[in-house]
């Protein structure tokens, strides 16, 4: 059975009918079945949930309710909770840990009629950028980036058709081009963090996830209760184009270009311009976020020993941070949100390179970059910190395959302006090959 390729199709043959919620549902447990003994995306699942919700769904679109998620299955990360089942936040340090009370966004895709698939895995307590043993769906030997790689994973295997995740460094935009997927990390402030296991205050966003650009918008409509009235992409006259923040892979420039071009069918104009402070601004997040981490995993220092090696020892070397430097990290960010604010005065959208390779083979910690032999971790977020730092709004859209691999590239907008960004990287999408290998997509 076709289920349609995105959340919108989905929703479309479910208000008239030619599918119900159930039926949705088994054609999402089948690929559960088939591919998740290799993928490895959930942690928890939530089939037995997943079947009331579903039909729960289908009863109240037979009452009259109406609502484009309704009957939607969806996964959520291991950060976020969910009444009864466990966050544990990928870690045993919270192992045996039931949450009580649901987190804000998932009360709200709840309330929209969205069924849980499954909780999906997380690196533990997001501080990585891989998220073991999660695979990736393009090429089970490949990485599936992080940290919200559990549900990047389940989307593009066809587990669900949209998901939730975190963002702190590129967390979700990084699993998103890894994965030939689409994901959002929204403007500060913009949704609601009660009920997630946080990372760093000043960086977290949850953001939403889904197979296609234009997916996004329901999803983060009823994550941060905004009104359902339609919105357009912007006329598009200049499109700033900054430079990746290093080396670069040959596929990724191609997708660069290949987004250049979409853009001026669009009717802009895309021009290079620079941004001061890019380069350095992953070494500020980090700051900023190994300050914030280490004070926040003082609550669990008795459990030291259950931490995995990796991020022991990356609170470790958090704990050398001083307020001085997290205070100038601070003040650079500020600096840089100012200096893109004044590119906004020339452009009404960047164009920005997402993760500088394709998917690596699993458990490489360094990766070759066009010649260059880099740290995998600092690579993959190098071309996404910044917009934590900044609080803009950075979309992660899928612009083809380096073979069976994934590549994509970022837009970031004004503060505020989410949907028309998403808008604006719908049209562009539609413009771009596939971002996932035939045996991967649904139409």
């Amino acid at each position: 059975m076709t289920v349609g390729y995105g959340l919108l199709d989905a929703a479309a043959q479910l208000a008239t009918g030619r599918l119900s919620a159930v039926e949705l549902l088994d054609a999402s447990l089948e690929r559960v079945r088939i591919l998740e003994p290799e993928i490895h995306a959930l942690v928890t699942p939530t089939l037995d949930l997943a079947r009331r919700q579903a039909e729960q769904a289908d009863r109240r679109r037979a009452a009259g309710a109406t609502g484009p998620l309704l009957g939607i299955p969806v996964v959520v990360k291991d950060l976020i909770d969910v009444a009864g089942l466990p966050t544990t936040a990928g870690s045993k340090v919270l192992a045996g840990n039931i949450a009580h009370e649901h987190a804000a966004v998932w009360a709200r895709l709840e309330e929209a009629g969205a069924v849980l698939v499954g909780k999906a895995n997380t690196h533990e307590f997001a501080y990585g950028g891989t998220t073991e043993p999660t695979r990736n769906p393009s090429d089970p030997s490949r990485i599936v980036g992080g940290s919200s790689g559990g549900p990047a994973a389940a989307l593009a295997a066809g587990y669900c058709l949209g998901a939730l995740g975190t963002d702190t460094a590129g967390s979700v935009r990084i699993p998103a081009n890894l994965c030939g997927i689409a994901a959002l990390k929204p403007s500060r402030g913009m949704v609601d963090a009660t009920g997630v296991v946080p990372l760093s205050q000043t960086l977290d966003t949850v953001g939403p996830m889904a197979r296609n650009v234009a997916d996004l918008d329901p999803l983060l409509r009823a994550m941060a209760r905004l009104d359902h009235r339609p919105v357009a992409a912007p006329p598009l006259a200049r499109v700033g184009v900054l430079p990746p923040s290093g080396s670069i892979d040959p596929a990724v420039a191609q997708a660069v270009d290949a987004a250049i071009v979409a853009l001026e069918k669009l009717g802009a104009k895309a021009e290079p311009t620079v941004l001061e402070g890019f380069e350095d601004s992953v070494f500020d997040n980090f700051t900023l976020m190994g300050y914030e981490a280490h004070r926040i995993h003082q609550a669990w220092a008795d459990k030291r020993d259950l931490y995995t090696p990796y991020v022991r020892d990356r609170l470790a070397e958090a704990a050398a941070v001083t307020r001085a430097q997290y205070d100038a990290a601070l003040e650079a960010g500020t600096r840089l949100r100012a200096r893109i604010d004044r590119l906004f005065e020339e452009y009404d959208v960047l164009l920005v390179p997402g993760v500088p390779f394709p998917a690596c083979p699993a458990y490489d910690e360094q990766v070759l970059i066009d010649g260059t032999l880099e740290d995998r971790d600092t690579g993959l977020c190098r071309n996404t910190g910044f917009a934590n730092l900044t609080g803009h709004p950075a979309l992660a859209v899928p612009a083809g395959l380096d073979g069976v691999l994934p590549v994509g590239v970022q837009l970031v907008g004004r503060h505020g302006a989410d949907l028309e960004l998403i808008a604006l990287g719908a049209g562009l999408q539609g413009l771009l090959p596939p971002g996932l290998p035939e045996p991967l997509r649904l139409d």
